[in-house]
């Protein structure tokens, strides 16, 4: 496991969903040389897992059709120690829940938010074996 992914408030994933992922990889791997492990998440999900080297740090997906209008964008994923807590101060402190909480099979659950200012990120709480 990615040690990010163990530290409350650490950045630990980042995510690209793009209209049209084969080109982004492409470019992505040119400019960082980034590679990529394709995998078949069903229902027609393709997601490819981006490594830097030996490492997993992050992953390329096709928009989804209910997100079609929306540009092509970057999200990062923050590392929490209880989702349901970071859900409850988000709020409190003037955020918004777009999107969750989402159970992330084999991984833990994950939130979207919107911050006072607009931002958007992912707040996840791991589960996976340390």
């Amino acid at each position: 496991m990615n040690e990010t992914m163990q530290i409350h408030g650490a950045v630990s994933w980042t995510e690209l969903l793009s209209p049209m992922p084969e080109e982004a990889m492409a470019f992505y791997s040119e400019v960082f040389g980034w590679t990529y492990q394709t995998e078949d998440m069903g229902d027609g999900l393709i997601y490819n897992s981006i490594q830097a080297g030996e490492r997993q740090i992050g992953g390329v997906m096709q928009t989804p059709s209910e997100a079609s209008e929306q540009p092509p964008m970057w999200t990062s994923y923050v590392t929490v120690n209880n989702l349901d807590s970071t859900l409850e101060k988000v709020q409190q402190l003037g955020g918004t829940l777009l999107n969750g909480p989402n159970d992330i099979p084999e991984v833990g659950r994950c939130a979207f938010f919107k911050d006072p200012q607009g931002a958007m990120f992912h707040a996840v709480e791991y589960h996976m074996e340390k």
